[in-house]
């Protein structure tokens, strides 16, 4: 799939914020010079086509009263990553999951209401994938750091990157 300025212009306005407005499309439009009819096809396109996943808020869990989370790392089998992985993804206080070329190969945050039941998600998840409790490193939240992650797409006239990290 091929993409073209628009479609850069299209996602970095997606990224950086949705607005919560009766027609967000309208006013991504408006910005970058197109019609709302035309983001929302585009972007349809883009998911299609696999380069969008999806488009979801960005909660702060932390604003939860008693919330807790944790950084979990799984040592897996490569010939079971999928099959853990849909496990893990089977609970809603799973995010995050991913994999990562490392000894611990498996990744995932879980949030919760409470330690307790981070402790039986975690729990269950090695019962179900049969992974031992040796094979898992618990990164406990200690202190939170909000970071505002926004990937630069677009060239700058002048050769460099528009965006920021």
């Amino acid at each position: 799939m091929t993409i073209d300025d628009l479609d850069l212009r299209i996602l970095h306005a997606l990224q950086d914020d949705l607005p919560l407005i009766r027609d967000p499309w309208g006013e991504i439009g408006a910005s970058i010079g197109i019609s709302g009819d035309e983001v929302l096809k585009r972007v349809n396109h883009l998911t299609d086509g696999g380069i969008v996943r999806g488009i979801v808020p960005t909660l702060e869990s932390g604003k939860r009263a008693h919330m807790a989370s944790t950084l979990i790392a799984l040592r897996v089998p490569e010939e079971r990553i999928t099959e853990v992985a849909a496990v893990v993804n089977g609970y809603l206080e799973v995010s995050h999951n991913f994999r990562r070329e490392h000894e611990y190969n498996l990744w995932f945050t879980i949030a919760a209401a409470s330690s307790d039941r981070i402790s039986e998600v975690i729990q269950e998840i090695l019962e179900k994938t049969a992974i031992p409790k040796e094979a898992m490193l618990n990164c406990k939240t200690i202190r939170r750091y909000k970071i505002n992650v926004i990937f630069p797409l677009l060239q700058k006239p002048d050769g460099g990157q528009n965006g920021h990290c």
